[in-house]
């Protein structure tokens, strides 16, 4: 059996699976999920090959040209967001049978379509593991509890393939070597891989939501001008002028207690350890990275680096092996700031012994040095106020909240303006006028899902790109028309950024 046979097999065994719980005419839900799983996959390979259009054939019974594939793809080019959960598995709640072998199946079918081109690289391995860890955090936070396969990090002590893997329920002993034994062949075998990939080291600046942590050295001195710049710098940003006055506020309590200190007055408690609350896109991780140099700069901490991490990166696949990951990271933190994404994920339910012990690692490392490691969780509002009241020593250690509002209309112009000054771009006002008028409605109308300044920034790439297109079929361009996105532009641009792979069905028939 080739692998188009096998990809065949396992997509229709688990389409028969899915159907019941799709919904009335939604017989298509698996499908189409499946396409944007595997087209987001791609995205992170820079290489196309005809293997991906006859994947989708297979999926799909459908023909489609390079060109539908690579525009889909560029589409999700540097995106970091990962799909929303579909409908049909929220409806597999208290089906724990079917739950179990839909994310084991579809782990695999995920392997299978990553490497259906004889190759199974960093980036790709890293884009699967996120779509599954959707259901498991999905799973987590419904309170499907049991039902949910543990996740089981495979990057060092494992296959050294750079992936996490989810394993079915109660895979230990064994079991589990069998487990991971079947799995590293299969994974050979799909791959035709003899050894392990070269890693690639990816900046913390370019970070998604699931690479690996890079600590971030300060090679400046501790000098007043310094301290200035990085205020200013915070100043720069677009909104966020309760954040801004909450900093300033936060460096000029430490200041004072430093000063009461010195000359042998009492001082109040000061915990450096902060909660950031708010949705994806709206500027966390930009001013965890100032804190942490400003933090170096007043003499809070001796480095003032900043190491950015979410469970994957703290949590093994069983417990006692969870503790030497998660003091690996804290170990690279030591002297800066530990940054944890998604914070809530280690406490969403009772029965997760793998948070629980990443918690009290963490907590213990925190005690333990004081004048050496600070933390910042960050998360959902709600989600976060639970997960630090659901341990003592959370509540009794984070105190201080800094509350990201989501960027209104105009400060979502604001920022796509900033884009374009600091890369040598600009828009007309009447361009402007409409990108405010699409911001408006974007605002407006936000969910769960509202991406922020991540949406912005998706608009800018993806605005540039269709500039660039268009400008390549003219002999003659003026540096003006190179400088200019016009209306046009952005019109494509948000069209391909709310494309998505049904779109292929329309152009394709």
């Amino acid at each position: 059996m080739d692998k188009f046979e096998q990809l065949k097999k396992d997509f229709t065994s688990l389409e028969q699976l899915t159907s019941g719980f799709c919904g009335s005419g939604r017989e298509k839900a698996f499908q189409h999920y499946t396409e944007e799983c595997a087209v987001r996959i791609w995205s992170k390979n820079n290489d196309y090959t005809e293997d991906y259009a006859k994947a989708l054939e297979v999926i799909t019974g459908k023909s489609y040209t390079e060109q539908q594939v690579r525009t889909v793809m560029d589409s999700f080019r540097g995106s970091s967001q990962g799909p929303d959960v579909p409908d049909f598995f929220t409806k597999m709640s208290g089906h724990d049978k079917e739950i179990g072998i839909f994310l084991s199946g579809f782990n695999s079918l995920l392997v299978s379509l990553a490497s259906i081109n004889g190759d199974f690289n960093l980036e790709e391995a890293n884009e699967a593991q996120r779509i599954m860890y959707t259901f498991y955090s999905f799973g987590r936070n419904n309170n499907f509890g049991g039902t949910l396969s543990p996740v089981f990090s495979a990057i060092d002590e494992m296959l050294d393939f750079g992936s996490d893997l989810i394993m079915p329920k109660g895979t230990k002993g064994d079991n589990l070597d069998k487990t991971l034994d079947d799995f590293q062949k299969e994974l050979r075998e799909l791959t035709e891989i003899n050894k392990p990939p070269v890693r690639t080291e990816i900046s913390a600046q370019d970070k998604t939501e699931d690479v690996q942590a890079k600590a971030e050295e300060p090679e400046t001195p501790r000098t007043p001008e310094e301290l200035n710049k990085l205020l200013e710098e915070m100043d720069s940003l677009v909104g966020m002028e309760n954040i801004k006055s909450d900093v300033r506020s936060l460096m000029n309590f430490i200041k004072i207690m430093k000063m009461r200190e010195e000359r042998g007055m009492a001082q109040a408690g000061v915990s450096y350890h902060l909660v950031f609350t708010g949705n994806p896109g709206t500027g966390k991780t930009t001013i965890a990275r100032l804190i942490a140099k400003l933090y170096y700069q007043i003499g809070v901490l001796p480095k003032g680096q900043l190491v950015e991490v979410d469970r994957s990166m703290l949590v093994a696949g069983y417990v006692g092996q969870t503790a030497i990951k998660t003091q690996k990271v804290i170990s690279e933190a030591m002297g800066g700031v530990l940054f944890i994404d998604e914070a809530y994920s280690l406490a969403n339910n009772e029965d997760d012994g793998f948070g629980a012990e990443a918690v009290e690692t963490l907590l213990k490392a925190m005690e333990d040095h004081r004048d050496e490691l600070v933390v910042i969780v960050a998360g959902y509002p709600e989600l976060m106020h639970k997960f630090i009241d659901s341990n003592p020593g959370l509540s009794s250690r984070f105190n201080k909240y800094f509350e990201f509002k989501d960027y209104t209309g105009s400060e979502m112009l604001g920022i796509f303006n900033m884009f374009c000054k600091k890369n040598g771009y600009k828009i007309e006002k009447e361009t402007e006028m409409m990108l405010l008028t699409r911001f408006d409605s974007m605002y407006e109308n936000r969910d769960e899902h509202f991406g922020n300044g991540r949406t912005v920034r998706n608009l800018f790439e993806k605005a540039i790109g269709v500039q660039a297109d268009r400008l390549a079929a003219l002999e003659n361009v003026s540096d003006e028309q190179l400088e200019l996105i016009t209306a046009e532009d952005l019109e494509a641009a948000f069209e391909a950024l709310e494309g998505t792979l049904s779109s292929l069905e329309s152009t394709s028939s």
